[in-house]
């Protein structure tokens, strides 16, 4: 199934716009308005300068899968991908047409999986797919957690922020 396409969200103070798709069966469980707002404040609150585009999807636990091993070689399951349109590895070219603002990229969400590890973590399913947005930014962002202190250093800051956006 393809993600239900939803109206990008241009927020003229902010610069930043941020389109959120989701699989049709995750209607009305999926808070886009809300993920938008995190999504700005992150982006704020990481001193990034607009404008600029980001996309999101939340979408099955199979098609994260699919797109983990499909770019990336992982045959593994993942809660959450970022794909960033920098630095590609191999060497596309990627142009923005002039009338829209630059792509910082692509971030898919494994609805599953948050509903999943949850309970894990003390989080509503909201809340988990807050902290995999949030985690997903960072990684656009130039955020790492290959190494254990740059692990450490990532989900200190992705708390940092969980907890000053308060959804």
């Amino acid at each position: 199934m393809q993600p239900e396409p939803s109206t990008p969200d241009v927020l003229p103070d902010a610069l930043f716009e941020i389109t959120i798709q989701y699989d049709p069966q995750y209607e009305g469980l999926v808070d886009e308005a809300a993920l938008r707002r995190l999504a700005v404040s992150v982006l704020q609150a990481e001193r990034v300068k607009g404008p600029l585009e980001v996309g999101v999807v939340i979408t099955t636990d199979e098609e994260v899968h699919a797109l983990n091993k499909e770019y990336l070689g992982h045959d593994y399951k993942t809660d959450v991908i970022s794909f960033g349109m920098g630095g590609m590895e191999d060497d596309r070219d990627f142009i923005t047409p002039s009338e829209r603002p630059p792509y910082l990229g692509d971030i898919a969400i494994s609805y599953d999986r948050a509903a999943e590890q949850a309970p894990d973590y003390g989080h509503s399913i909201k809340e988990e797919v807050a902290t995999l947005l949030t985690h997903g930014l960072l990684h656009l962002l130039g955020y790492d957690d290959t190494s254990e202190e740059d692990k450490e250093k990532m989900h200190v800051r992705q708390s940092e922020l969980i907890l000053s956006s308060r959804l």
